[in-house]
């Protein structure tokens, strides 16, 4: 065969291996999911339900997403991961170094929020500005935050027995009535207390020694080992989803207040100003540039550095596996939000 028929027929060959190989995806089945959230249905997952709404879950392949609550009586994310009840979960890195040095084995694929989303949640009339103002104060902890405010005092070398933590119930009420000091929040805690008239305030957790991710997409090891295109396809549908969020935010917060998250009778203008907070978590230099979720190597070693200073040694690629995130944005440059996003 002369040298030009075999270089036709070697790039008709790569053509078709190409093509089969997009019909595989488009023709992709990859059945029901459940994903256990971190929290109740609220703006924090909006990416999520654009992914829904938008049928870009169906475009990827899966059937039924169903979205788990979490929070105050909700599963851990890394409790439904290991016993197989969900196939994807949402939780803080410090919950999975947890798990993991217990005996599971998770990872990281990416992170939604780049910054440490926690914050402690005062009122104005007597504030707690920084940790050691803690300390003889009755501090309200959800359950489902209880490994992030141990690795805080850790981190701040508090004792907790110096610490009054209780139940966190209905902690803005609480607060309100003064039978508590503050309380651990999440984004913007303080938001609903403002919208109410309430002079409350607050200060990030990631300013005083936890400077690691939030919202961290997780799934077990064997997962990411058995199928990865799979995993590839929900990070896919996850990255348009919120792309989809910061394009249309007015019709985003519909969907929490009116669909997701109805159940829960939320402030629209609550909601609003939470969303406003949790933009600065999400948006930072790294993830305009390459994309929301995207995990980078100094990102890794943020998350590193900030879990061992809270008690947890771990090594990078035994908690991360941040090539499926950077794949798909080298697939999807269009998805990248750029200088162009909320």
């Amino acid at each position: 065969m002369a040298a030009g028929a075999i270089a036709l027929s070697l790039t008709a060959c790569a053509a078709g291996d190409a093509a089969a190989e997009t019909d595989r995806a488009a023709g992709a089945d990859y059945g029901d999911i459940t994903v256990q959230l971190s929290w109740l249905k609220n703006h924090e997952f909006s990416g999520y339900y654009e992914a829904i709404e938008g049928g870009y879950f169906d475009e990827a392949g899966f059937g039924e997403v169903d979205l788990v609550a979490g929070g105050i009586g909700g599963v851990p994310a890394a409790t439904a991961l290991t016993s197989g009840t969900a196939w994807v979960g949402i939780a803080a890195p410090a919950d999975i170094a947890q798990a993991n040095a217990e005996g599971a084995d998770l990872r990281i694929v990416a992170t939604t929020y780049q910054k440490n989303p926690f914050t402690l949640v005062s009122a104005d009339s007597d504030p707690i500005t920084e940790p050691s103002d803690l300390v003889g104060k009755t501090i309200a902890i959800a359950d489902s935050s209880a490994t992030n405010w141990e690795a805080f005092l850790a981190a701040n070398d508090i004792d907790p027995s110096e610490v009054n933590r209780v139940p966190y119930g209905d902690a803005q009420t609480d607060l309100k009535l003064g039978s508590i000091d503050g309380f651990m929040g999440y984004g913007d805690g303080g938001a609903a207390l403002r919208a109410s008239g309430f002079g409350a305030q607050e200060f990030l957790l990631a300013d005083h020694g936890l400077a690691y991710s939030g919202e961290a997409v997780v799934v077990t090891a064997k997962t990411l080992a058995e199928e990865p295109d799979k995993v590839e396809a929900f990070l896919t549908a996850y990255a348009q989803g919120w792309k989809a969020a910061f394009d249309d935010v007015d019709g985003t917060i519909d969907l929490v207040v009116d669909v997701y998250g109805k159940d829960q009778n939320y402030d629209r203008d609550s909601i609003a100003l939470s969303w406003d907070q949790q933009a600065k978590l999400i948006l930072t230099d790294e993830s305009r540039e390459l994309g929301i979720g995207i995990v980078t190597d100094e990102a890794v070693q943020r998350n590193v550095d900030s879990l061992a200073l809270a008690g947890y040694d771990v090594e990078a690629d035994s908690l991360f596996d941040t090539s499926l995130i950077a794949k798909v944005y080298e697939a999807h440059p269009e998805l990248v939000l750029g200088t162009e996003g909320q």
